[in-house]
């Protein structure tokens, strides 16, 4: 039977004697960042608690979770804190650090902590956006259910949000008919180095002021060299970083935007201030690769390949095709410098190495049994998975999961190991890279093919499973494309054999990438997303005056 989910009401507790002690003087020394003698301490307090403390045991619990998650021993954290489970059930805080801890390492258990949290706190921005994301990363959803499944917590999120002192702004009074430049609004927690930024920086810097206004709401609060470039754009910055969400919706309708552009979806808190609609058309672009489910999105940038019109229907948004690929890249740093191409691994090592270097929470069973199907028809081969994340329990559950799917661990290469230049040296380790589905790599694809590392990439249905498929049309790389297992299985052995093909895309994918629309579009570009804001706003004012 479960334990009794108010313990804090009804269990006895300790309130004197060595066992108080302890834990108060484990409680100095966590404050004080001495977590191996805090840990100690905590354990020595545990032996000596008897059974019937159940609060005292709950909470020794989660101490020993707070000093391994301070030492970010994942691992150890996650074990500590489902202990205290036996004891409490309505504790969300548990729940979400749960989510968190497990987002690397299964889906679907992180997935069942999210919607405990959400059970228990339906207002939980963090866990909600987090849920979201991990579901992206599920090979469990279609794109429909993907839709309903997020448009279900968003509902029940605004349910209990949008209460009767919230403002829900009203455009209808401002003038729209005779409108010479549009206000574009850009929302992004990510003004900063971040890999957002790379595919952001080419539009920010090639907009046409003269033809438009344009304004930056930035909600984070670092400041560095690529903020210092971003504001070189002359674009209005306004630093919103220490506002509410509230006060930012209230802060954005007083700038009178005309479109307001989301660049970080759930991989942000921000979006849940344009369920009060602080501007009369609001979208949202590549943050979050998929839809919100917020019903005051009205558009999501894509492209008829990304989001095919069959598709359309799937997310709340209305797709805003650009009639190009939705995206362009540069490098946040000018003046990147990368590391010089090697010659491919086969040649020294005398057999092909596929290899990942997603994060591992993309590491899905579907993905990782895929993998193993082409390991098998490649018999000579192994896979590295390159990850500075990655913990003993997370190499062991792969390790477990491939000798399942029939591969031994002698064929699988682990490197958590932070290069000593740069994370570009790790893709000169592999000849083939492998690309996770459902959820692809983006930016993690363009890195790999500067450095002359082709990706494999099975496309699907939903947006985040057709991002690298996207990247290698761009470049005309077909070939690197499947739309089904066998073609993907197929394909992928048929690369393996071709080493003189290989050995052309080590010297030749870094020119055809900086040679590609992806990096030389930016103006072309700009223009395009430029004549669909305006087609966008000319098809809301047609809505005032028909």
């Amino acid at each position: 039977m479960e334990k009794k989910s108010e313990y804090v009401r009804l269990s006895k507790r300790i309130t004197k004697g060595p066992i108080y002690d302890k834990i108060g003087y484990a409680d100095e020394l966590y404050k004080n960042a001495s977590y191996n003698e805090a840990i100690k301490i905590l354990n020595e307090a545990l032996k000596m608690t008897d059974k019937s403390f159940e609060f005292d045991i709950c909470e020794i619990y989660r101490k020993l979770g707070n000093c391994y998650y301070a030492q970010n021993k994942r691992d150890q954290a996650r074990e500590a804190y489902e202990k205290t489970l036996d004891y409490c059930t309505t504790n969300s805080s548990i729940y979400a650090m749960l989510a968190y801890l497990y987002y690397y390492v299964d889906n679907d258990i992180a997935i069942k902590y999210y919607s405990k949290v959400l059970e228990l706190k339906p207002t939980d921005e963090i866990s909600l956006s987090g849920k979201a994301l991990t579901i992206l990363k599920s090979h469990n959803y279609t794109q429909e259910q993907l839709k309903e499944a997020i448009e279900a917590d968003v509902k029940n999120f605004r349910a209990h949000y949008l209460t009767s002192d919230i403002e829900i702004f009203d455009h209808s009074s401002r003038n729209r008919k005779d409108k010479k430049r549009l206000h574009i609004g850009y929302l992004s927690s990510d003004f900063k180095c971040h890999a957002m930024m790379q595919f952001i920086l080419p539009l920010l810097e090639s907009h046409h002021q003269d033809k438009f206004d344009f304004s930056l709401f930035s909600t984070t609060k670092k400041n560095d060299y690529v903020t210092e470039r971003i504001k070189q754009t002359g674009m209005l910055w306004n630093d919103c970083s220490n506002m509410t969400n509230e006060q930012l919706a209230k802060f954005i309708y007083c700038n009178n935007v005309d479109i307001l552009v989301d660049l970080g979806g759930f991989t942000h808190c921000r979006s849940f201030a344009l369920m009060q609609k602080p501007a009369p058309i609001q979208m949202q672009y590549l943050g979050f690769v998929n839809t919100l489910g917020i019903p005051e999105i009205d558009y999501i940038f894509a492209d008829e390949f990304t989001i095919p019109k069959d598709f359309a229907k799937n997310y709340t948004e209305k797709p805003l095709y650009l009639g190009t690929c939705m995206q362009r890249f540069c490098f946040n740093n000018k003046n990147q410098v990368l590391p010089e191409l090697n010659e491919l691994p086969y040649h020294k090592n005398g057999y092909i190495t596929f290899g990942s270097f997603n994060c591992t929470s993309k590491l899905n069973d579907y993905t990782l049994e895929l993998w193993a199907k082409l390991l098998k028809e490649v018999p000579s081969s192994k896979l590295l998975i390159y990850r500075t994340q990655m913990t003993p329990s997370i190499i062991e559950r792969l390790k477990y999961k491939f000798e399942s799917f029939g591969i031994t661990s002698d064929r699988l290469i682990f490197n958590n190991i932070v290069c000593k230049d740069s994370h570009f040296s790790a893709y000169k380790l592999a000849d083939i890279g492998l690309d996770p589905t459902p959820f692809n790599g983006l930016t993690i694809t363009i890195e790999a093919i500067s450095m002359g590392l082709p990706i494999l990439t099975l496309i699907g249905q939903s947006m985040q499973s057709r991002g690298c498929a996207r990247v290698n049309k761009a470049l005309k790389l077909d070939d690197l494309i499947a739309t089904n297992e066998d073609e993907y299985i197929k394909k992928g052995v048929k690369l393996s054999k071709d080493i003189k093909k290989l050995d052309y895309y080590r010297k030749n994918l870094r020119n055809i990438l900086f040679n590609s629309k992806l990096m030389k579009d930016s103006d072309g570009f700009a223009t395009r997303v430029e004549n669909a804001y305006q087609k966008a706003w000319d098809d809301y004012c047609k809505s005032f005056y028909i």
